[in-house]
């Protein structure tokens, strides 16, 4: 091995020291310069800064930098980013000469001298000389990081030109805002080829999909899952491996399972113990603005579950992550990391424990993937997995009724280390399953790291996390959606509030059966003081009371909590205040019981309107219009009172306030992926009663909610 001992390494060397708290904040500090995204306008400034930018022109480039950050233009894209950026040179006028000079000379010391030698040699001990592999990865490297000249420069240039303009103020906006419409078509409108199985940036791609119940046994007594950081799935086949090769053969490899795009660390190991695509649990890159997952892991269907690895994880899954610091020589930390899961065990003995590997990835990216020392790294990681396991099956008592799963978190492309190329290499990771409840032969082919959240919940006998997208690696390939049977019932519920003038007569209108499915009708007494839950009951529905009015938000979640808990094969509701008519119920949830849809709103605008108030009218109109920009879909009416729900969407439906629904409903099944249909109904205003709904009150808690779960995926 070519690493040593840094003067770094004094404390950390031959131990399981934890990460501090200085080394996470260093962690997250280093990530704002190590990844692209943040890197280009911090970088940019600081020479803007130095060379003497008018404040106007650091903000009149400031429109540029908000474009390079949402547009990274990764792979083959980085052809249309020289075009995009030359263009804007252009309009600044050219790059000047010396700030562009005094950039690049920065811009290589910090990437090849600074990072590839100093950075390397004190935290992992590669040779003082590591610069003369690693400038490779800076000029070839198409990965969105800072390392990566081909979309650093360009992006930098733009900046450069921009700041220092003489030009008039309104033609640079508009090359910024040129530069925002060209990122935006081409991000959006003309690449047909996706990274990846699962970005979460399709909506098809983030819809939650139900594991279904296990059917690959009972659960397991302990489960570890082993992922070695950056493996290679093509160099592991050429490494002396015997431990795995053992676990293989004994229980099941498959050949083509499928990491996550971008290829990051916490980006990937996110995706793996969420189930969900990046879109949906936020970590997008290294560098997290916002630390945890946005969504549930499988810590949270597991409490006593822990991770061991390095600081970064704690960015995504926070205290249940149990550190080593990253400060030590590479060719001792995978012992580090075992260590520290071994002291785990004795202290907390968890029922899932996931161990994290790091030796292999560290030297992809100081030495690289195609060094013989790759394949060091990977025998050597062998070796300490196996002595990893001979240790827990000493405190487990045996290794009957464990689980055993080996997977990466991602591969490392061509070059040295570099991440971002999307050739198999990149996108192909090892994925391997030993011991209790594993089958002989990989129930299916084509697979992803997103089926690892399921597999785990299986296995621990647990409810899989609600946006897992992913499907039990043990199981057989049947389709794990719960069927509906003719004993599903459709329930109906009628969110009511002093409506015992009106109720009575909705749940008599509402059919006896629908699409051969029995229907229960269920009224949500919202805090009512008139008599309208004893006038429900009278008629015939099942009631729910809420002890004091909370809204209407609040009494169609209570309704569509308990379809869900009943098992029925959908939901809709209606307003209990007679405006809709029951007798249309059956065209609502035709699309869902046909499954064309898992989710209809019944249209009055397209539809038949018999009176409403113009106010009403108008405000319908904007609200709708403003629901349809969040969505990304034309809408033709996002007010509706009268809906439906298929399994699907009922199961894993959130609405974020009590006042009211319709909106934040919407946008939140709409980003989860559910396919939307509506269809036209008819619609009569309330010829008694009175509605809740004041505009002021309205817009003021309505359009914060719609905000809310418009950021939401």
């Amino acid at each position: 091995m070519s690493t040593s001992h840094s003067v770094l390494h004094r404390n950390t060397a031959g131990t399981s020291r934890p990460a501090g708290p200085l080394e996470q904040l260093a962690s997250r500090a280093w990530n704002v310069l190590n990844e692209g995204k943040p890197f280009t306008p911090v970088f940019a400034a600081f020479v803007l800064v130095v060379t003497g930018a008018p404040l106007a022109g650091i903000l009149l480039a400031a429109p540029l930098g908000l474009v390079w950050w949402h547009h990274p233009y990764p792979l083959h894209l980085r052809v249309v980013l020289w075009g995009v950026a030359a263009a804007v040179v252009v309009v600044a006028g050219g790059v000047p000469g010396g700030p562009a000079l005094l950039a690049l000379v920065l811009y290589l010391t910090f990437t090849m001298v600074l990072w590839g030698s100093v950075y390397y040699h004190l935290r992992l001990g590669a040779p003082w000389t590591n610069i003369t592999r690693f400038w490779w990865l800076v000029v070839e490297n198409p990965d969105p990081t800072s390392g990566n000249l081909l979309e650093q420069v360009p992006k930098v240039a733009a900046l450069l030109a921009a700041g220092h303009s003489t030009r008039p103020a309104g033609a640079l906006l508009a090359a910024a805002a040129g530069a925002a419409v060209v990122g935006e078509v081409v991000h959006r409108r003309l690449i047909t080829w996706v990274p990846g199985l699962a970005t979460g940036d399709r909506r098809a791609d983030r819809r939650p999909r139900p594991a279904g119940p296990p059917r690959c046994g009972p659960p397991s007594r302990k489960v570890l899952l082993v992922v070695i950081d950056g493996c290679r799935l093509d160099r592991l086949a050429e490494a002396r491996t015997p431990f795995l090769d053992r676990l293989a053969a004994e229980g099941l490899r498959y050949e083509h399972c499928f990491t996550v795009y971008p290829a990051r660390t916490v980006t990937c190991f996110s995706s793996m113990l969420t189930g969900a695509p990046p879109a949906v649990h936020g970590m997008r890159s290294n560098f997290v603005p916002s630390l945890g997952v946005k969504c549930p892991s499988i810590f949270d269907a597991v409490p006593s579950a822990r991770l061991v690895g390095i600081a970064h994880l704690v960015d995504a899954f926070g205290d249940r992550v149990r550190t080593v610091t990253a400060v030590m020589p590479n060719d001792e930390i995978d012992a580090a990391l075992c260590g520290r899961a071994l002291g785990v065990v004795d202290d907390e003995d968890p029922d899932l424990l996931v161990v994290q590997t790091l030796s292999v990835d560290q030297t992809g990216h100081f030495r690289g993937s195609y060094h013989q020392e790759y394949l060091e790294q990977i025998e050597s990681t062998d070796a300490e997995l196996e002595r990893l396991v001979a240790a827990l099956a000493d405190r487990w008592g045996g290794l009957d009724g464990v689980t055993i799963g080996v997977l990466a978190d991602h591969g490392q492309g061509r070059g040295i280390g570099g991440h971002g190329h999307w050739s198999p290499t990149e996108r192909l990771v090892p994925c391997i399953w030993w011991g209790h409840g594993v089958p002989a032969e990989p129930p299916r082919e084509d697979v992803s790291i997103l089926d690892v959240t399921a597999t785990l919940a299986h296995r621990c006998g647990v409810a899989v996390p609600s946006r897992s997208v992913g499907r039990c690696l043990l199981c057989d390939g049947a389709d794990h959606a719960e069927a509906a049977t003719p004993a599903a019932p459709v329930v109906v519920v009628l969110p009511a509030h002093d409506e015992v003038a009106t109720v009575a007569n909705v749940i008599a209108a509402v059919p006896d059966r629908i699409g051969g499915h029995a229907v229960e009708v269920v009224v949500v007494d919202d805090g009512s003081t008139d008599g309208t839950a004893d006038a429900a009951l009278a008629a015939g529905a099942k009631v729910l009371a809420h002890a004091a009015n909370r809204g209407v938000g609040a009494a169609v979640r209570t309704g569509l909590r308990h379809a869900h808990h009943t098992g029925a094969v959908a939901a809709a509701f209606l307003d209990a205040d007679g405006e809709y008519d029951p007798g249309e119920l059956a065209r609502l949830l035709e699309p869902i019981l046909a499954g064309d849809a898992d989710y209809v709103v019944g249209s009055r605008f397209a539809g038949t309107i018999e009176s409403m108030l113009v106010h009403r009218r108008v405000g319908n109109v904007v609200l709708t219009a403003l629901t349809s920009m969040l969505a990304r879909r034309r809408l033709s009416d996002g007010q509706s009172g009268f809906r439906a729900l298929g399994r699907e969407a009922l199961a894993v439906a959130e609405i974020g306030h009590d006042y009211n629904y319709a909106q934040v409903l919407t946008l939140d099944l709409l980003g989860k992926g559910f396919r939307y249909a509506e269809v036209p109904i008819r619609y009569r205003r309330r010829a008694e009663g009175r509605s809740f709904v004041k505009l002021g009150g309205y817009l003021r808690r309505v359009l914060p909610a719609m905000a809310r779960a418009a950021r939401a995926k």
